[in-house]
């Protein structure tokens, strides 16, 4: 068990695909889901099994405690009785700094399997597809990331240091035993049977209950890290009472589960510790009877029932072992169903050319979300990209402008059609090259709490300063950093919380320029930002990027109306295409969107919520 001999896995660790997956000759350990597709074998212990064994001085002690007895009582002899006495201080002493060593050693062992555990976990969560996500809170995964992977590394700690122990303690304390009295051993194991089987029955449901008290604690940190992460939402509904009440429920029952739990060990200990009585009463009396009868002296006997008492503290520490890996178990179950998830979406492309156009040709492409199986989100759509050219996506909420940039960052699988970038399939494209050759803005860009440099630069091995600079200033951004105290090494906040909204746009703008990318996607990547910012911006886009494909999603006219092609998509289908005059000649959707925002019908953030017609009165949308 020298699991700190094994260094731990550095996060640049290539994935290894194919091979053996037996992990032969690699020590204990788990393969885990590399990024690309590929497995990775993460170790979690080295080929030298070294335990950490109780000190045999424990096994000697009542022993010499009752030679110590019987110099007294039988031999009257001061010098039997001292010479006793100073072999149990000895062998208490050795025991006492053996006991100090192996607990050192085996609190460093299993804060490595910890830290192993978390990094496998972590491994295989951002290696699965983007619907995983879709699918499972944010508050669950960190559950399991956390507290579950501390309770499995913590219950196995204990225990196995527990049972490695008494395991070979009482193949010493048996051996005394029978040395003593073969009789009164017997009547000893006679109750062990009835002790195991309850240990067995009370292992059983407490792994079911385990089970529950972990899935109700990742479902209260779920509740606790969305509110949280929403706190403003919170505060300004002032739902904060309301927020805490539902905390509180779900503790409570969390806390069900904790009494079920109490119960059930309350019984066991009942149970197990009513039949070690009987077997003590049972030896007492009959170890009477021997010594009466003199079959046994008075020191044998004392020795014999110390024995008794430390045998069935080790038989009691090994049932709650057997209880407390239980538990561990029901925590362990979720958090390796986690390591040993394979992807439903394998990104093994290994196309990565020099040379790059940025063509992007949508074939007949259709496509729904897992989570929603039943609606189809894009249905046959067909448009093109082209190097040097700015196309903008229009049309009503939910007709499946973002779900086209999710597809083209190859986010999720198509059920039918195809992407082309410069006429290869996006999915025969190596990963980290595809998204290093497509950038993409959203609307609320997530910024990471670090420097603003480091986020300007995410992603990228080495970037140069100078390139930094040149990025925030095409963003309009490096006016803004440079009032900071600390310039470009301000931390941001959690999610860039320091920043305001256009500062964050603007920050993540130059984070996808600095890349220089051949395809550029501005998800409503300007909606935080004044019309000066937008402007500079926009010039940025028709100035700086000629050569580069870009597609803008975007709701207020100014921004569109400059493209070179406009796709107007309405439930999941291409109804138009053209430019802002030609789409304004033939009429049909676009032309309808454009009136109501010049007519001032509908507010600006509204461009794609709908193509009814405008009330009668003429009442603006609330």
């Amino acid at each position: 068990l020298a699991w700190w001999r094994v260094p731990v896995v550095p996060a640049t660790q290539e994935s290894e695909v194919g091979g053996s997956t037996d992990g032969a000759g690699r020590g204990v350990g788990v393969w885990t889901p590399g990024a690309s597709g590929g497995r990775v074998w993460v170790p979690l212990a080295a080929d030298v099994p070294e335990a950490a064994l109780p000190p045999p001085g424990e096994t000697f002690l009542p022993y010499y405690t009752g030679r110590a007895i019987d110099g007294i009582v039988i031999q009257k002899s001061m010098d039997q009785f001292s010479t006793a006495v100073i072999i149990v201080c000895l062998l208490a002493i050795g025991s006492s700094f053996a006991a100090g060593i192996r607990g050192g050693i085996f609190t460093l062992i299993f804060a490595r399997l910890n830290i192993r555990l978390r990094n496998c976990l972590f491994r295989s969560l951002v290696s699965q597809e983007t619907s995983f996500f879709d699918e499972n809170r944010t508050g669950d995964l960190i559950s399991r990331l956390t507290s579950d992977t501390t309770m499995v590394s913590d219950l196995v700690s204990q225990n196995i240091n527990v049972f490695l122990r008494n395991t070979v303690k009482v193949t010493g304390v048996v051996v005394f035993m029978f040395s003593l009295s073969w009789q009164l051993s017997l009547v000893t194991f006679m109750g062990f049977p009835i002790i195991m089987m309850v240990s067995n029955i009370y292992g059983k449901y407490y792994k079911r209950l385990s089970k529950e008290v972990q899935n109700a604690l990742a479902r209260a940190s779920n509740t606790a890290e969305e509110t949280i992460s929403a706190m403003k939402t919170v505060r300004s509904f002032a739902n904060e009472e309301e927020e805490a009440e539902v905390y509180l429920r779900k503790l409570q029952q969390v806390y069900k589960l904790n009494r079920k739990e109490a119960a059930a060990y309350m019984y066991y200990v009942w149970g197990s510790g009513l039949t070690l009585l009987v077997v003590q009463v049972s030896i007492l009396y009959y170890g009477g009877h021997l010594v009466i009868s003199g079959q046994m002296t008075s020191g044998n006997l004392i020795a014999f029932i110390i024995y008794e008492f430390v045998l069935g503290d080790c038989m009691e520490s090994v049932g709650s072992v057997y209880s407390g890996l239980m538990q561990g178990v029901g925590a362990a179950e979720k958090v390796f169903e986690f390591i040993d998830r394979q992807p439903t979406m394998v990104h093994d492309g290994s196309l990565a050319p020099d040379h790059l156009e940025g063509r992007v040709d949508f074939e007949n492409v259709t496509f729904t979300y897992r989570t929603r199986p039943h609606t189809q989100v894009l249905q046959n759509v067909s448009f093109s990209l082209s190097p040097g050219k700015v196309t903008a996506l229009v049309g009503p909420s939910g007709s499946g402008k973002s779900s086209c940039v999710n597809i083209l960052e190859n986010f999720y699988p198509l059920e039918g059609g195809r992407v082309l970038l410069d006429g290869k399939p996006i999915s025969a494209y190596d990963h980290k090259y595809l998204h290093r050759v497509i950038s993409l803005v959203s609307q609320e860009p997530v910024l990471f709490a670090r420097s603003i440099t480091d986020n300007i630069s995410y992603g990228l091995p080495t970037v140069p300063f100078e390139m930094v600079v040149e990025a925030a200033q095409k963003a309009n951004a490096h006016g803004f950093i440079m009032e900071l105290q600390d310039g470009y090494s301000t931390e941001t906040g959690e999610k860039g919380a320091q920043l305001s909204g256009g500062q964050k746009q603007r920050v993540a703008m130059a984070r996808a320029l600095v890349r220089n990318p051949p395809v550029l996607i501005l998800d409503e990547a300007t909606s935080a930002l004044d019309a000066e910012s937008e402007y500079l911006i926009q010039q940025a886009i028709h100035g700086n990027l000629q050569k580069h494909t870009v597609l803008i999603i975007a709701h207020r006219l100014s921004t569109v109306e400059h493209a070179h092609l406009i796709v107007v998509l309405d439930k999941g289908r291409v109804v138009q295409q053209g430019t802002h005059q030609q789409l304004l000649a033939q009429g049909g959707l676009y032309a309808k969107l454009v009136q109501r925002q010049m007519l001032g019908l509908e507010p600006a953030v509204d461009f794609t919520a709908g193509h009814k017609e405008p009330a009668a009165n003429g009442s603006h949308k609330a």
